[in-house]
């Protein structure tokens, strides 16, 4: 057994000293040995500090006499504690050093010379080496070396460990604030959608896309200016924070100042008016502002101009992003609902023609149908109907006769009674009429007025034989219309009635072939707007 009284020197043997070294119970090794790569070009050197650490606690596992060969012997992880000779021939300690160091960081390295100096125990701390032994040295200064050491090793795995750990809260919390962020955007995303899908004309999308940006890019005053194609000028068409005075205004024409440069360039800009005279007028100089671009399908239609951020000096790309989500949806929506527009336009235009054509068969029915939805729509009022209801009827009682297209010029033209034959042929234009709007984009209601105008409150009408509140309600409406119209119009087989013998007539049917509640909303309607002469 290898006593652990002496002192390593440098090729020279070893020499006692006065003191015993514990070689139990190492506080460098507290639970388990320690794996020790030893490199020296001295044969005796290795065998002593082999023998040593074989000793103790310690477990030498591998010696090598050159850095060529300590090169074969290594890889990261292996090492606890590496003792290197500075001076080998061929590859020496610092270059050895150097190489371990990059593969493992955290491997403790002690440098052995038996040539020291200043300098050289400067470079070698700078090289990476965590201690110095200058031979000869004593097994004691071994020992003590390496536990220092491997406690150094100890704080710094421990310090790398609690690093990679606070790095990695700090990218948990990266994380969070982004999801949480997300989360967020997603949440306005989804509301703006909703709310966006609640604006069912041009003029309350515009209203609609400056609430929203006042309430989203949290703004105090937002405004929406639409470019005028023919005069290219931008004109105020909905406001939030502002004066209503500013409605219509001119702030800007295309090209000129903040607001004509971003209708013209379609990028967004942010500024302080005080340098731009026209929307200087509508904002203070020390107010920062947004201005967004509207487009649709890639042509500028208008400007956003969001200003006055509550809690914020500027506005912010999360803001420019949530402006931009707002503007698309609503130009989306603007768009459908130009396209809707149109396409009721050309169905109006295409369905006028046709009353035209079927009118100009009967002259004796010529304008019929517009005093028909005049009444009606009167009559709907004073009822009470809701706005949609009044443009359904607005819209179908117009067409109430389209179906008499279909109906023989013979019978539309006679000057006598009708056949019975006759009859039941002419009662078939509410039947002809439905089948002609049938593939039509028309609501329900409106389909109904065009079959159901000449059914009877007692069952007894046609083409369907309905009865009471069995018969759509708009139906009611422009059946009594119709027969009061019919019955102050001039006839080929009879005069026509006066104002007041037709309302006599009305009410003597009503329980049998009108509703009680439209006869009387007509009579009053007639009061309030065709209030009869006096004779």
């Amino acid at each position: 057994m290898f006593e652990s009284g002496y002192t390593v020197m440098d090729g020279q043997g070893f020499s006692e000293t006065n003191s015993k070294l514990n070689t139990c119970n190492s506080t460098a090794n507290p639970g388990r040995a320690l794996n020790i790569l030893l490199v020296d070009d001295e044969k005796y050197i290795r065998e002593a500090l082999e023998q040593y650490f074989n000793s103790t606690d310690y477990h030498c596992i591998s010696a090598a006499a050159s850095g060529e060969e300590a090169l074969n012997l290594f890889h990261p992880g292996k090492f606890d504690c590496a003792f290197l000779d500075l001076k080998m021939p061929g590859m020496n300690g610092l270059e050895l050093l150097k190489f371990l160091k990059e593969k493992d960081k955290t491997l403790p390295v002690v440098i052995m010379t038996g040539y020291p100096s200043l300098d050289v125990a400067v470079d070698t701390m700078r090289q990476g080496a965590n201690d110095f032994l200058v031979k000869p040295f004593s097994l004691k200064q071994v020992k003590a070396t390496l536990e220092r050491v491997i406690r150094e090793q100890r704080l710094l795995k421990e310090n790398l460990y609690l690093n990679e750990q606070l790095k990695q809260q700090q990218e948990i919390k990266g994380l969070n604030r982004e999801l949480k962020r997300r989360i967020n955007q997603q949440n306005i995303i989804h509301q703006i959608s909703e709310k966006a899908d609640r604006l069912n004309t041009s003029e309350e999308i515009y209203q609609g896309m400056a609430d929203m940006a006042a309430e989203f890019l949290d703004a105090e005053k937002v405004s929406v200016l639409l470019l005028d194609r023919t005069t290219e000028q931008l004109l105020v068409i909905a406001t939030s924070g502002f004066s209503p005075k500013i409605l219509g205004r001119v702030v800007g024409s295309l090209g000129s100042g903040v607001p004509g440069k971003v209708a013209l360039e379609g990028e967004p800009m942010v500024g302080r008016p005080g340098k731009d005279p026209r929307v200087d007028a509508l904002l203070p100089a020390s107010i920062i502002y947004l201005c967004m671009p509207i487009k649709i399908r890639g042509e500028i239609f208008g400007v956003l101009l969001v200003a006055d951020k509550r809690g914020a000096f500027s506005f912010c790309a999360e803001d420019i992003f949530v402006a931009r989500f707002l503007l698309d949806k609503a130009a989306l929506n603007i768009e459908n609902i130009a396209l809707y527009e149109s396409m009721v336009t050309g169905l109006h235009s295409t369905l006028g023609a046709l009353v035209s054509a079927m009118e100009a068969k009967d002259p004796y029915t010529r304008q019929h149908s517009r005093r028909v939805t005049h009444f009606s729509v009167l009559t709907a009022q004073v009822m009470g109907m809701d706005v949609a209801q009044v443009e359904s009827i607005r819209f179908a009682a117009y067409l109430h006769d389209i179906g008499k297209i279909g109906i023989s010029d013979s019978i539309l033209h006679k000057e006598t009674s009708l056949t019975a034959s006759e009859y039941e042929h002419i009662k078939q234009h509410p039947v002809i009429g439905g089948q002609i709007v049938q593939d039509m984009d028309l609501d329900s209601q409106e389909k109904a007025i065009i079959r159901h105008h000449h059914e009877r409150w007692d069952g007894k009408g046609y083409p369907d034989g309905l009865a009471g509140t069995d018969i759509p309600l708009l139906a009611r409406v422009v059946a009594v219309a119709d027969a009061f119209d019919a019955m102050t119009t001039d006839r080929p087989y009879r005069k026509a009635k006066t104002q007041e013998e037709a309302v006599i007539e009305l009410i003597s049917c009503t329980g049998q072939q009108f509703d009680r509640n439209v006869v009387d909303a007509f009579r009053q309607m007639l009061d309030r707007f065709h209030p009869q002469k006096p004779k």
